[in-house]
């Protein structure tokens, strides 16, 4: 299986075509099979007629289809583009590129005047975190 495969998704949700809902396999079938046992078993008690082990997993189906197109149109739009940084002063050799807004000082200082999101940074945090 290769990385541009995608995961083959359960028969139910093929079937619905959902798009964005993602129900695992024993969802899938709760949705399907737990409702016609459902049907039957209201049906062998006699509080339903046995339209109801046609008419319950149909009028799930339904819904979840429902909920999908839902899910979809209150999706939050894709974020846009970034746009390129700005340019700054070129990276030294082995470290990553240096945030707009950071003045080159001297190497030594270069550790506290780095912007708590930077890389470095979050990766100097993690560093004290481990060894305390």
């Amino acid at each position: 299986m290769t990385t541009d495969e995608p995961v083959r998704r359960p028969l139910y949700a093929r079937a619905l075509r959902l798009r964005h809902l993602r129900p695992s396999g024993l969802w899938c079938f709760v949705f399907f099979e737990g409702m016609i046992a459902l049907g039957v078993l209201l049906a062998l008690t006699e509080l339903v007629s046995w339209w109801a082990v046609l008419v319950l997993p149909a009028s799930v189906a339904v819904m979840v289809k429902v909920n999908d197109v839902l899910a979809g149109a209150w999706a939050n739009p894709p974020a846009p583009p970034a746009t390129p940084p700005a340019a700054g002063p070129p990276a030294r050799p082995g470290w990553p590129a240096q945030p707009p807004g950071v003045r080159q000082v001297s190497r030594d200082l270069t550790d506290t005047l780095d912007p708590a999101h930077s890389i470095r940074q979050r990766f100097r945090q993690s560093a004290r975190r481990r060894y305390q």
